[in-house]
């Protein structure tokens, strides 16, 4: 057909089948690379938790200091250890371990656990084995990339910076940004 007219504040708009073509063709090649690779199309996001940094290992090294401290045991069941590590702390002190019988006491083993989380991750400075591999190969791909992580963004960066993996994200979505 002969296409159709439209107005707009900066003039008329005339959308014909040569308009069309035109205008397709500049993003025909970017379309094609992503019909034939989809995972470029948008990029990749890559959890902190155990894709980036081994963080199960830094929760049980927490966990097995703050036992050490206290003069207690954890036992070596699986459905403990599943609860350390995917458990709230809450949960794990009242209800797994027992470690917890009043109020105050649970605030303080919390306190003193994050503190040791805390101690353990600002002293990690390598990533997961194989990471940086693939990071430099989805770098050479030009597929952007993004972190997430439930930690504050300053312990995230300073995290990355510590790794040496700033440079291969181009977003990083923290604890601030729910």
């Amino acid at each position: 057909g002969e296409g159709f007219e439209t107005f707009r504040m900066d003039g008329p708009l005339k959308v014909d089948v040569d308009y069309l073509n035109e205008k397709l063709q500049e993003c025909f090649l970017q379309r094609i690379r992503h019909a034939m690779k989809p995972d470029e199309a948008c990029g990749l996001i890559f959890s902190w938790d155990n894709v980036i940094a081994d963080t199960d290992s830094l929760k049980l090294d927490a966990w097995r200091q703050l036992a050490l401290e206290e003069g207690k045991d954890i036992p070596n069941a699986g459905h403990v250890q599943k609860s350390i590590l995917h458990g709230a702390a809450d949960h794990v002190l009242r209800k797994v371990l027992y470690w917890a019988k009043d109020e105050s006491q649970m605030e303080r083993l919390k306190a003193r656990l994050i503190e040791l989380y805390y101690e353990n991750l600002f002293k990690l400075d390598t990533p997961v084995n194989g990471l940086r591999e693939w990071l430099d190969a989805v770098q050479t791909a030009g597929i952007p990339c993004a972190v997430a992580s439930s930690l504050d963004r300053r312990c995230m960066i300073e995290a990355l910076d510590r790794m040496e993996l700033s440079k291969y994200f181009k977003a990083i979505v923290t604890d601030e940004d729910d």
